[in-house]
């Protein structure tokens, strides 16, 4: 089996969520705890553990704790999702990503475990079975996880005795899973709170904050704080890292206060980095484009709402927005919120679950937003670039599906 013959049947074999959507949502943890019996149980070998949550910034948070440790000395594995790229960019040790024939030859091992099984494993937990098989293999230190939604039911909540336990923030996202209201998605986030492990939680609105300090009380978990950090460079770093930064170095304070810590140095909170953590406020250096290039993956309205803001304060003669959605998300807020004096490009990834690019435009006319619906994200992209000065901006947004198409283009 070729590593290409591995994903195509990973992709095309399985439920995944973000394809699919809701037909691939499973509500328990039972597909989860098959595929790990089923792998030899590879999350008992794993006893080092740093579990996060949040609606927002939790996988900047995992890769700004990983990329700390392993800079000390440590042999760290991250898990995250979605990839934009490279499907391995989901499991990396200290930044590498496992080989192609690694990953080919796992999935054509193991892949008639579950031929004539009842229980068909989804994407998400066969890559998170995978992942764990991987970072044993490596002898790993600590795992870093980056849970994939919610938390309670999240295929990534079934360790025990996690070393620490964080939670970013909490809004509104995935409601027809998680609760239509703050306060029942942050009992989900806090789902991965357990017993006698400490909790880490970032700035969030004070009704989640409850919830999860209820959570907290429940476990008999010690609660921190992350501090307040103040932007270094708003226009470079963007407006959600200052928060996500802090809420790192809170955890890297907790876990030198750990047995597993001891001997480790906390950096400057300032020297953190989520470099590695494409799509997320990320500049371009377009070559074909005369105007600045921003891609950014903020799919909810409180990620886009202060992606907006900071671009708002920013100065640019002009935007061109280069935008596509998934078909079973609801537009309303979104296009409420967007600049009708934009010029917009309006496109669909090339996934099951995309939205017509000429549905989106007539939605988005009914909202003043005018533009051109183009059959393909690079086209999209192209036009975008093609028109734009070296006065203007280009914004990529909307899905996270357009972001990665434009990434692998310009790669």
């Amino acid at each position: 089996m070729t590593y290409s013959e591995a994903t195509d049947w990973l992709f095309g074999q399985l439920p995944m969520y973000q394809r699919q959507g809701a037909a691939a949502y499973k509500a328990n943890l039972n597909g989860t705890f098959e595929v790990l019996e089923k792998l030899g149980r590879p999350d008992l070998q794993l006893p080092h553990v740093i579990h996060v949550a949040g609606t927002n910034g939790k996988g900047s948070v995992c890769t700004a704790i990983a990329e700390a440790l392993s800079s000390q000395g440590q042999r760290v594995g991250l898990f995250t999702s979605p990839h934009l790229v490279d499907y391995r960019e989901r499991m990396r040790v200290n930044g590498i990503m496992p080989d192609k024939d690694w990953i080919a030859h796992f999935v054509g091992a193991h892949q008639h475990l579950f031929a004539e099984q009842e229980i068909q494993p989804s994407f998400f937990e066969w890559t998170f079975g995978m992942a764990l098989c991987w970072f044993v293999e490596s002898q790993v230190d600590a795992v870093v996880l980056e849970t994939g939604m919610g938390g309670r039911l999240d295929s990534t909540n079934i360790f025990r005795s996690p070393l620490l336990t964080v939670i970013t923030n909490v809004g509104l996202d995935h409601q027809q899973f998680l609760g239509a209201d703050i306060r029942s998605i942050a009992r989900e986030k806090a789902g991965i709170v357990k017993e006698g492990v400490p909790v880490v939680m970032g700035r969030m609105r004070p009704e989640a904050q409850s919830v999860v300090l209820a959570a907290a009380s429940r476990m008999g978990s010690e609660t921190h704080y992350a501090a307040v950090s103040q932007s270094l460079n708003t226009e470079r770093e963007g407006p959600h890292w200052p928060e996500n930064r802090a809420t790192a170095h809170k955890a890297l304070e907790v876990l030198a206060s750990l047995p597993f810590g001891k001997g480790l140095s906390i950096p400057p909170m300032e020297t953190l980095s989520k470099a590695s953590h494409r799509g997320r406020w990320q500049w371009l250096n377009a070559q074909a484009c005369a105007g600045r290039v921003l891609v950014d993956c903020a799919h909810n309205m409180d990620g886009l709402e202060r992606t907006l803001d900071a671009l708002d304060g920013m100065s640019f003669a002009g935007w061109h927005v280069v935008i596509g959605a998934v078909a079973d998300k609801d537009l309303t807020e979104l296009l409420s919120r967007l600049r009708e004096e934009s010029q917009y490009y309006f496109c669909a990834a090339d996934i099951p679950r995309a939205l017509p690019a000429q549905q989106l435009a007539e939605a988005a006319e009914n909202f003043g937003l005018k533009g051109l619906a183009y059959p393909s994200v690079d086209q999209a992209f192209k036009a975008a670039c093609e028109t734009a000065t070296d006065e203007d901006l280009v914004l990529v947004l909307g899905s996270i599906f357009v972001v990665a198409e434009v990434l692998v283009n310009e790669a």
